[in-house]
């Protein structure tokens, strides 16, 4: 665990240097931005109210009592775009809903553009997509070809943690007969490490993140479809919909998205969507 935290600090503090770079600001001197909205469209004059899940590394985290993560850089930057400061409310994903309708957030992050995630919410663009993955570990540096997939599985036993997206996939697909069940993404993946299983499925932005732990391991290709993480607000802030879409476009046309995600999940591939997919072009 504590590997793990000083990943994220190490990832927080590069992906806040690169942010710097592109938003051609500097550490002494930013560009005062005057802000786009302000109340009623958010709750408070000057700040942007965010919902993000504080104990999901590396999209939201606390080490060492700071808050750390790839959806607070996000949110960070679309933040410094509006010309807002930004404030940061731990919401969990079963309470997104809830905590926008109440007024507790002005916006909440990592919701996925499918049925169960824009519930009694509107989608106000995506900055990341995400889909169940496999990993595999190499001998020394070799490097992988991601081509695997659930009709070349072969034989071997696969890890999975225990309830994840990944493991009902698995299970939908080839069932779990020969999967190795772990309560975290990370024991999986430290099998692989120790050569306990052949292959680990699991979440590809998170457990990109946790190879960084573990040199042999590599992306070996996708599971299932990616699906795109967006921040929603409420049904009928359009206003405020509107205007965090053009921010986020405008942060993806600088390359500070892309910039982020490179500092949290390195040399991940671009995920791909299902054809049929409404999915933004977001990585």
């Amino acid at each position: 665990m504590a590997r793990f935290a000083r990943s994220m600090l190490v990832a927080s503090l590069t992906a806040a240097t690169a942010l710097l770079v592109l938003s051609g600001c500097s550490a002494d001197k930013q560009t005062k931005i005057e802000p786009k909205v302000a109340p009623p469209v958010i709750k408070k004059a000057g700040t942007l109210r965010v919902g993000i899940d504080l104990s999901y590394p590396p999209f939201g985290g606390v080490d060492k009592g700071k808050q750390a993560g790839l959806d607070l850089d996000v949110a960070g930057a679309l933040a410094q775009r509006l010309g807002l400061t930004l404030a940061v409310v731990d919401v969990k994903p079963a309470e997104a809903a809830t905590a926008l309708t109440s007024g507790v957030v002005d916006a909440v992050f990592s919701v996925p553009f499918s049925e169960a995630g824009i519930a009694n919410v509107s989608l106000a663009g995506s900055y990341l997509t995400d889909a169940p993955a496999f990993f595999v570990a190499t001998e020394g540096t070799a490097s992988v070809e991601p081509s695997l997939t659930v009709d070349n599985l072969g034989a071997g036993k696969i890890g999975v943690q225990e309830g994840s997206s990944a493991y009902w996939r698995l299970a939908s697909e080839v069932g779990t007969q020969g999967a190795v069940i772990f309560p975290t993404l990370r024991e999986a993946i430290s099998a692989a490490d120790k050569g306990k299983v052949k292959v680990v499925a699991g979440d590809a932005i998170v457990g990109a993140y946790i190879i960084r732990d573990f040199p042999k391991i590599q992306f070996a290709g996708q599971l299932d479809s990616a699906i795109p993480l967006g921040v929603a607000v409420t049904a009928d802030n359009t206003k405020l919909g509107d205007t965090i879409r053009e921010a986020l476009d405008g942060l993806a046309a600088d390359g500070v998205l892309k910039a982020i995600r490179q500092k949290w999940v390195g040399g991940l591939p671009a995920l791909t969507a299902a054809p049929s997919s409404d999915a933004s072009t977001t990585p």
